[in-house]
């Protein structure tokens, strides 16, 4: 079974989280903390990956549940 993955993206003037293989709208986020702080409790909750991204799309931070989040405070 494949890993869910919970991306943290750039979007207009803000942040969003999407949830691979979910039809569901990305939640929008104001800031990047706020997008990062709600995409480690979905992770979380669905036992799946996080993967944040910079604002050119590449990923800066790729982690999973069992990971240590590198000591990431928000």
């Amino acid at each position: 079974m494949r890993t869910r993955i919970v991306r943290v993206v750039p979007a207009e003037h803000c942040w969003a989280l999407e949830i691979e293989g979910l039809a569901e709208r990305p939640q929008r986020f104001s800031s990047l903390e706020a997008a990062i702080a709600a995409g480690w409790d979905r992770a979380k909750r669905e036992n799946a990956e996080l993967h944040i991204h910079r604002q050119d799309g590449t990923v800066r931070l790729r982690s999973g549940l069992a990971d240590d989040p590198l000591g990431v405070k928000v």
